[in-house]
């Protein structure tokens, strides 16, 4: 005989399948959505405007029309992390903007860097950016939503010669793309990838085709604006080119084409005579080189060089590699200067005040760049420098939750080392913020950026977690740290009184898991005593159980490998970063979910009583891809009962996340009309079920029946008031039809009882 749950799981597999959309996402345990609008205050007691757009880093800044109102809109590209963060314009506050992460989704997947320009003259903004071997472009083909549509296979050739081949530009360069040359078609200039000499690829679409509609280009010049950068630093060679006046490179290096490690092109009339000029960023370098162009628009010429760019009074000063851009961040219609670092390395430049802005004081024709913020749009964010690592804990003992945050570090200061490298420092610190709202509506401030004064121990990536590991009924807190170790705080406050941590141990119980510690203390084998799991670089965790006492922890290692867990993703790394964040549901589960370096929240369960097995990988979290080096915090901030979730990354920032009702433990079901939906949770059901119903319209429930599959009505209930908990204790095995009669028509789903 079949056993009947076998045949009720069958049989409901065969009916969602055929006659109803399911929209269970059966490889998530959970599901939600990110919220922006809970209040931060600053260090400076300012209501911070974005402060969950997660940091910035290394970015770049361009207009483009985003919500396609016909306002030119600001849209932010962070290469530590490959983050794409739009900016609407605020009509209502000028200068001001709104912060729209979800259209973020609309655009295709960048690398490295990225440009906004109008190559078609169509009015909308097309999307240049880095790929292997070059350019790749997306013309923007939006027209009631943002699309984008890929035109180079795979990427932008040019004649060079007689041979088509890639416009070669790597991941160290960032390439001046615009019309060069005046005719109305959009040219390139990018240094060649082992020479020190701009290239200039000029698009012939309006000579062959009498448009700008086409994106074919020819090499005409190996040496645009007869100069040369020094091989070994940003020295310019004013004057020369291939063959011509090379005795100060030859010295250096024989090759023609010396050595190249990546610069950055900002060109644009500085001076209003109506040429070209250039500003060059250069690796390893703080400031930039200002090239003044006094040729002619078929034969550029650079004559002069300034490192005040782009003045005398406030010159761009950077740890390294500074990128310039220009947008207009005021809707004045003038272009601003936007500074900020281009270093494809995690380890070098700003991370805490990484985006100068230079207001145009001046005219389109001859700019005027005044300085007027050294952290623009990060200052109203939760930036935290380099890496973001929250936990949830009730720091002062008022119910509410409050954050710890750790991070990477923030940039101290770089050296130039004899070889000419550059050698940046960073120190970690820990972070507070003070829940002060409520328990339904939380409320933050930034109370403390350097809680415990860890800062004097000079480690970088101090990542926390929080426990009582001495049995006086306070946390203490532990940190991870990029040499592999643990640091051992107490908490040496009264009872009462708000948490004091003091630094006891930098090497507790002589614990190293490698590079890069990422420590959660949490009762993983339930046995009462809080055990100790360390995630690390290499991406897998290690697994220690605590043998002692409350009072007198003592841990004995058990795994380096526990749950068979690796969140690495060797096509792209040998490293994982992984960061743990077990917690136990409402079911009474225990699931862990991990941070990872390429931005993936991965999530397993099937952990109970299988510590010496292997996890099961219920998938990773669909649609939030905050960055690099995640870290991942649970808990309940808004009392719905629901979990909910911090998502730091490694551009310093945090994004915030509400719980939605656990999909794996119900089944959304579409209605007979779309603008409604039936929630049934558990389903299947043993005991009692929650049914809630969604709609996109104001509707009024009437009355809710349960009918048997052949249509017979079971139960009638004529009050109906959703959510509302229904007892199925009296209902035989079987699927059942819950039918909810509203003002606005009939919405039904499946039920299913099966002990």
């Amino acid at each position: 005989m079949i056993n009947f749950k076998i045949y009720l799981i069958f049989l409901v597999l065969i009916i969602y399948t055929f006659n109803h959309k399911v929209w269970a996402q059966l490889s998530a345990v959970h599901d939600f959505i990110r919220i922006d609008s809970i209040l931060v205050v600053g260090e400076k007691n300012d209501t911070l405007l974005y402060p969950f757009a997660g940091g910035l880093n290394s970015c770049q800044f361009m207009n483009m029309d985003i919500n396609l109102d016909g306002i030119d809109d600001l849209l932010v590209f962070d290469r530590h992390g490959n983050r794409i963060l739009p900016f609407i314009v605020n009509a209502s506050s000028p200068g001001k903007f709104l912060f729209k992460p979800e259209l973020a989704a609309s655009f295709p997947p960048i690398e490295q860097w990225m440009q906004a320009i109008d190559y078609n003259h169509d009015g909308k903004k097309d999307i240049f950016t880095y790929t292997t071997g070059g350019i790749k472009v997306y013309r923007n083909d939006s027209q009631n939503t943002i699309k984008f549509t890929q035109v180079t296979k795979p990427f932008l050739y040019s004649l060079q010669g007689t041979t088509l081949t890639n416009i070669l530009v790597t991941s160290a360069d960032y390439p001046a793309i615009a019309d060069v040359d005046g005719d109305g078609d959009m040219d390139v200039l990018t240094f060649w990838g082992l020479g020190s000499f701009v290239e200039y690829h000029k698009n012939t679409s309006m000579e062959r085709f009498g448009n700008a509609d086409s994106l074919t280009f020819e090499k005409v010049s190996s040496c645009w604006g007869h100069f040369a950068e020094g091989i070994e630093s940003n020295a310019i060679v004013l004057d020369t080119c291939p063959g011509v006046k090379k005795s100060i490179l030859v010295s250096q290096n024989s090759s023609d084409d010396p050595k190249h490690t990546g610069s950055t092109l900002l060109l644009n009339d500085l001076n209003g005579d109506g040429l070209p000029d250039l500003a060059l960023g250069d690796v390893d370098f703080s400031s930039f080189v200002q090239l003044t162009n006094e040729g002619s628009i078929s034969d550029a010429k650079m004559i002069s060089q300034t490192l005040n760019f782009p003045n005398s009074i406030d010159p761009v000063t950077m740890n390294t590699f500074p990128a310039a851009m220009l947008a207009d961040v005021n809707n004045d219609g003038k272009k601003d200067l936007l500074v900020s670092p281009f270093d494809p390395s995690l380890l070098k430049g700003e991370n805490f005040n990484s985006v100068s802005l230079y207001q145009n004081a001046g005219t389109k024709v001859q700019p005027d760049y005044q300085l007027v913020s050294k952290s623009y749009l990060q200052d109203q964010m939760l930036d935290l420098g380099s890496g973001a690592y929250p936990v949830f804990f009730d720091y002062n003992g008022d119910g509410l939750m409050d954050l710890l945050v750790g991070n990477y570090g923030y940039s101290d200061s770089c050296v130039l080392l004899p070889d000419n490298s550059l050698q940046c420092y960073f120190t970690s610190k820990i972070a507070l913020l003070l829940n002060e709202g409520t328990h339904a509506k939380p409320q933050f401030r930034l109370a403390d950026r350097n809680i415990a004064h860890l800062d004097t121990l000079q480690m970088q990536s101090l990542i926390p977690t929080v426990a009582d590991m001495d049995g006086d009924g306070d946390m203490d807190m532990v940190c991870g740290n990029s040499k592999g170790k643990l640091v051992y705080c107490e908490n040496i406050a009264l009872p009462g009184q708000p948490a004091d941590f003091k630094m006891v141990d930098p090497a507790w119980h002589g614990i190293d898991v490698g590079d890069f510690s990422a420590p959660q203390l949490f009762d993983v084998d339930e046995d009462g005593l809080t055990d100790l799991v360390c995630g690390n670089k290499k991406g897998t965790f290690s697994f220690y159980k605590n043998t002692g006492t409350k009072q007198v922890a003592q841990f004995t290692w058990v795994s380096d490998f526990l749950g068979g867990v690796n969140v690495s993703n060797p096509q792209l790394s040998n490293n994982g970063y992984s960061v743990p964040c077990f917690y136990q549901d409402k079911q009474g589960d225990i699931k862990l979910f991990s941070g990872s370096e390429f931005g993936d929240i991965f999530i397993y369960d099937q952990i109970k009583n299988n510590l010496e097995g292997n996890f099961r990988l219920a998938g990773t979290l669909p649609g939030i891809k905050e960055g690099w080096r995640i870290g991942v915090a649970l808990g309940n901030l808004n009392n719905d009962t629901l979990t909910d979730m911090l998502v730091g990354n490694y551009s310093g920032g945090l994004g915030l996340f509400f719980g939605k009702p656990d999909k794996i433990f119900g089944i959304w079901e579409q209605a007979n009309r779309t603008f409604s939906a039936l929630y049934i949770a558990p389903n299947p059901a043993t005991s009692e079920v929650s049914i809630d119903i969604k709609s996109d319209l104001a509707i009024k429930p009437e009355s809710l029946v349960i009918q048997g599959i052949e249509g017979k009505i079971i139960r009638k209930y004529s009050k109906v008031n959703f959510p509302m908990m229904i007892d199925v204790l009296g209902l035989l095995n079987g699927i059942y039809l819950v039918v909810v009669q509203t003002d606005k028509g009939m919405v039904t789903g499946k039920l299913v009882v099966c002990r």
